[in-house]
């Protein structure tokens, strides 16, 4: 049984330790007896089928870093919502999420295009970052999850969102945290989020071997 990997924008998307969501998302998939292979693909990458991956994994980064990423990532979109709609299990971490939806507005006011693989809208401002420590609640678990936030970002129109935000140490400001659709997870939940909550690595990672079986 073997799983493949793709680590996207490896180099510069791994804000706060994000890469841990890798290895602990390889370690687990290990225990479980899958042999993996992880390949990783950045900007300079002209070749990525995502509908040859098992799970797909992005991390955070700077928002000039995102939108570098975003730009790069419109070259592949049709094969990125081929995956999506197959089933292949995606987690997108901090802001990588935000490339993904119909409309990403910068602080300075452009909006770009998104990648349209969901309908929400981003929209950066210039001022205010929202920061703090915050607990969490999903139904994918039955554990409370914990984790930090650090965006200046808000973003409308999600319609089934991963978290509810129970209580925070911080600026944070919403209720609700992320995006799950299909197989797919988002949050600005950074950390790296499998490794402060293991629970949610093993349900990703079952998901996963549910697909190889």
């Amino acid at each position: 049984m073997k799983a493949k990997i793709l680590y996207l924008y490896y180099d510069i998307m791994n804000l706060y330790g994000e890469s841990g969501n890798i290895r602990m998302m390889e370690r687990v998939l290990e225990s479980k007896g899958a042999q993996v292979e992880t390949d990783r693909k950045t900007v300079t990458d002209t070749d990525i089928d995502f509908t040859q991956y098992d799970f797909i994994y992005c991390g955070a980064g700077t928002e000039h870093s995102r939108n570098t990423c975003l730009e790069h990532l419109r070259g592949f979109a049709s094969t990125l919502k081929e995956a999506f709609e197959s089933g292949v299990v995606m987690l997108f971490t901090g802001n990588s999420y935000e490339m993904l939806g119909d409309t990403l507005t910068t602080a300075d006011g452009t909006e770009h295009k998104g990648i349209g693989l969901f309908d929400f809208a981003v929209k950066e401002q210039g001022k205010n970052r929202y920061s703090g420590d915050v607990t969490l609640r999903c139904n994918l678990c039955e554990e409370q999850f914990i984790g930090y936030i650090n965006k200046c970002s808000e973003v409308q129109g999600i319609k089934t969102p991963l978290f509810q935000v129970n209580c925070v140490a911080g600026t944070v400001k919403e209720q609700e945290d992320g995006i799950h659709e299909k197989n797919f997870f988002g949050t600005q939940v950074i950390g790296p989020v499998t490794v402060k909550n293991p629970a949610f690595g093993e349900y990703i990672a079952d998901l996963v071997i549910k697909n190889l079986n």
